[in-house]
């Protein structure tokens, strides 16, 4: 068989696999093929959406645990390391090098245009309005997820920024599809499609964030807080349809998760860049609270005082440093 497709993915998983183990040499004949080759870029994206959604299948089960270490306080959630992971799938070899990272944009360094804020609705839950407890949501400019509200101070706790902060409440939502029973998700869609000229070089970065906090819980397993951002390309309706049994079917994503702390005076940050590839059409940001491991996965988990706040989005336009 010579299909240059095939040529192409395993000439950018061998060069992942070797840029992520040190090889200078490969991140640069890495980093020029991305840069020059929209293809390329297309493929990578294609990749990594499907690194994703196998970890995600073999955390389901149980097994991507058994190959990779908890993630640190402060750090990303790691994927496992190749030698360990190439047994499993030739698809999900290397690639942590960085689609999400924008310090590793792929030669892109000088910015072009002036950041500009995505705008969010609500996006510091100010309008003291409950976000929507009906899962995945339909459409665009509303929270949506696990039962949640809008509160001001309490508990020890006050905003990060302004009068108001999300407390999450359960895990559970009024959505009758079947759901990880014991995580608290909210869910928004940010529209892209106005953008399409900006993004359409594969040049643009997402920088996002959100900040968590909760009550001192010191007689249970910490909390853990987890923040991604995920690019999708069609109608919104995509993501309702294939959420569910982990179907996804982004584009790209970025993810951070961090380990709570115990200090209701203290915000916590978490924060991520995403490249954004040319054909996205909306974004999903998704902020998560995750009771300790030894909670049941299979229970509806009621959160005693679990908060996020001040979620932000910044979009970014490189260019090719000129010779």
């Amino acid at each position: 068989m010579n299909d240059p497709n095939v040529s192409l993915e395993r000439r950018l998983l061998l060069l992942l696999e070797s840029a992520r183990e040190g090889d200078q040499i490969a991140r640069v004949s890495l980093n020029d093929i991305v840069r020059n080759d929209p293809h390329a870029r297309a493929v990578l994206s294609r990749l990594l959406a499907e690194e994703h959604a196998l970890l995600e299948h073999l955390r389901d089960d149980g097994i991507a645990t058994l190959l990779a270490p908890a993630p640190a306080i402060g750090r990303p959630a790691t994927r496992p390391t190749a030698s360990r992971w190439r047994t499993l799938s030739a698809a999900a070899a290397g690639l942590i090098l960085g689609l999400a990272s924008a310090s590793l944009l792929f030669g892109f360094t000088l910015v072009t245009s002036a950041p500009r804020q995505l705008p969010i609705a609500d996006p510091g839950f100010e309008a003291n309005i409950a976000p929507l407890s009906g899962g995945i949501p339909s459409g665009f400019g509303v929270w949506s997820g696990d039962f949640a509200k809008s509160v001001g101070p309490e508990q020890g706790i006050t905003p990060h920024e302004g009068t108001h902060m999300l407390r999450f409440l359960s895990s559970d939502s009024q959505d009758p599809a079947p759901a990880r029973a014991n995580h608290g998700n909210l869910y928004q869609f940010i529209d892209l499609r106005s953008l399409r000229a900006t993004i359409s070089d594969g040049s643009t970065t997402v920088d996002w964030s959100a900040r968590f906090n909760r009550i001192s819980e010191r007689s249970v397993p910490p909390t853990q807080f987890e923040a991604s951002m995920w690019a999708f390309s069609g109608d919104p309706s995509v993501v309702r349809a294939n959420w569910v049994g982990n179907l996804h079917q982004e584009l790209a994503y970025s993810t951070w998760r961090i380990v709570s702390d115990d200090d209701p005076k203290t915000w916590q940050n978490i924060s991520g860049s995403l490249i954004v590839p040319p054909n996205t059409d909306f974004l999903v940001i998704e902020l998560k609270a995750m009771p300790g491991d030894q909670s049941p996965k299979d229970e509806v988990f009621h959160f005693a005082g679990h908060y996020a706040d001040d979620v932000q989005l910044t979009l970014r336009r490189y260019a090719h440093p000129k010779p």
